[in-house]
């Protein structure tokens, strides 16, 4: 059976700080090599390679998703709220089993990429040091199982807590919180693109925005639903949005 939350969690928060303990590792990765030199040769070089990346991606990623608490926690006390619904059990179990399916398709088609540049990224380096090439042959690909491991629990995550909790959502002028998937449109060089409602036997808002990322600009979607009885106001928060944001 499904568990309610009385007071609104704040994923950002936990992401934050899950972010900097991982970046201590990364520094423990650049540290260890200097302080004790590894005598196998490029060991040492691919440690402080890896650790360089996980360092600043995750201690930068870090102060991001802090910021994103800050803004969702305004928005739960009421500062630019402009909906809060929660969900019959029927009502998330069949959103539970179709955002599923997406976002498996989502997750596996960014493995891809990130894979790919992985690669490349090893390829440059073995190319300026040429030495350090037999090393690259076995980072690389551990790099790239990694991700992969990460792309299966992050879709494995997402559906088991959807089916753990019942649904609710949080809609702002500058993000929404939908269960615990965040979405938010106000960072730098950030904007919402698009919002639009849905009719259908399950109707839905759907938003799509920009954000930016490490490999420059992305774009995201968000699907939310709307609850039997609740589509007015459905329809005036996407007004609301429209002219808010000036999207289309």
């Amino acid at each position: 059976m499904p568990k309610t939350r009385k007071k609104p969690f704040n994923p950002a928060r936990q992401i934050a700080i899950n972010c900097w303990l991982i970046s201590v590792i990364g520094a423990a990765m650049i540290i260890y090599p200097l302080a004790f030199p590894i005598e196998t040769y490029g060991a040492g070089y691919a440690l402080e390679f890896g650790g360089v990346i996980v360092f600043f991606t995750l201690l930068i990623s870090g102060f991001v998703f802090a910021r994103v608490a800050a803004k969702f926690d305004a928005i739960f006390s009421g500062k630019g709220l402009l909906a809060h619904w929660t969900y019959s059990h029927d009502e998330w179990a069949r959103y539970t089993e179709v955002e599923h399916r997406r976002n498996r398709v989502e997750k596996w088609r960014l493995f891809y990429l990130i894979a790919a540049i992985s690669v490349v990224i090893g390829g440059l380096f073995a190319i300026f040091e040429r030495d350090a090439w037999k090393t690259m042959l076995f980072v690389i690909p551990s790099l790239i199982a990694f991700i992969a491991v990460v792309a299966l629990f992050a879709i494995s995550l997402t559906y088991r807590e959807n089916r753990k909790y019942l649904g609710e959502v949080y809609i702002g002028t500058t993000g929404v919180l939908l269960n615990r998937a965040i979405h938010y449109w106000k960072l730098p060089a950030s904007f919402l693109h698009s919002v639009t409602y849905e009719e259908g036997e399950d109707p839905y808002i759907d938003l799509e925005y920009s954000a930016q990322s490490g490999m420059g600009r992305g774009v995201y979607a968000a699907r939310i639903p709307v609850p039997r009885g609740r589509e007015d106001e459905a329809r005036e928060v996407v007004a609301k949005l429209k002219k808010r944001g000036k999207v289309e």
